[in-house]
């Protein structure tokens, strides 16, 4: 195991030893933008296959996944597990067929698993390393206690990596970007979470799906033009707002601008988020229903 201030430096580390520049990363879009920044600092380029909504889900095409996948260039692919800003929680078969295709092509697999805590109720999260897949000799994790438990400000996170050719050759990485020494208050912390925290965490899981019940039923009742999509992990709703008529960015721009309110435009996550908004449901409830009221007002153009 490495330890590192935290994942957005980890995966920076991790393609500074797996790639050159020019190389691709195969992503599944829309992911978590900071994906793309770490992608283009290395002078790499992103290999996206979109995420397809069927059924009101989101699902893998798996073959344009493995077309991308066979360029000779794209070298690494970047998996978020569970998926931001999408809520998904990939199944077992899921995880499954994705390591298979980074087996067939030579694909170096990281899986960002720092949501992983963070499953709705009848959602099991499946780490990567549970597979037992031989993709396992050529992959590595990332994670950190830092979302479940709000301890980001403490600068703690881990890369694990069962081989010891490629896990030399990030640690290598980790000392050059300088992302080696990390706060040892954050060691303590983490060490805390995940032994003391495990009742903390379930009544945060409950209280988080109670919020998103409450926002996503709301909109449902006083602005049919937004459509909430199922969540199943993570602390953030993602919303088509496409039928409000304004592109992400101008639906953002006018909501902060009218009333007070600040989304992120899914444009920011890259192809398929065009249209989409994402919500952070990780507050007082109280707070995320007024919210909800004020998108309201903008939507329905009382405001």
């Amino acid at each position: 195991m490495i330890v590192v201030p935290g994942v957005v430096p980890a995966i920076s580390a991790i393609l500074r030893a797996m790639t050159s520049p020019g190389d691709g990363v195969l992503t599944l879009s829309p992911v978590y933008n900071c994906f793309y920044s770490s992608i283009r600092n290395l002078g790499c380029r992103a290999e996206e296959s979109e995420l397809q909504v069927r059924g009101g889900r989101y699902r893998i095409d798996f073959d344009d996944l493995e077309r991308r996948a066979c360029k000779p260039d794209v070298r690494v692919m970047l998996l978020c597990s569970p998926h931001n800003p999408t809520g998904r929680v990939w199944a077992r078969g899921e995880l499954e067929a994705i390591a298979d295709i980074c087996l067939r092509h030579d694909v170096f697999l990281v899986s960002d698993e720092i949501h992983c805590e963070l499953t709705m109720p009848g959602q099991s999260f499946v780490p990567l390393y549970a597979l037992g897949h031989p993709v396992l000799r050529h992959a590595c994790i990332c994670t950190s206690a830092s979302k479940a438990f709000n301890i980001a400000g403490l600068q703690n996170a881990q890369i694990v990596c069962r081989d010891e050719v490629a896990r030399a050759s990030i640690d290598r990485a980790v000392n050059i970007h300088e992302v080696c020494d990390v706060n040892p208050f954050g060691l303590l912390a983490t060490e805390a979470a995940y032994t003391l925290g495990g009742e903390w965490l379930d009544g945060l899981r409950a209280y988080l799906w109670q919020n998103y019940q409450a926002m996503s039923a709301w909109l449902r009742e006083h602005c049919p033009q937004l459509r909430v999509m199922p969540l199943e992990a993570t602390y953030l709703m993602w919303v088509d707002a496409r039928a409000s008529g304004l592109s992400d960015v101008d639906f953002c721009q006018g909501l902060i601008e009218r009333q007070s309110v600040r989304l992120a435009p899914g444009s920011h996550y890259g192809k398929g988020g065009e249209g989409f908004v994402r919500v952070n449901l990780a507050t007082q409830r109280s707070r995320l229903m007024q919210a909800a009221v004020r998108i309201g007002k903008f939507v329905n153009g009382q405001a």
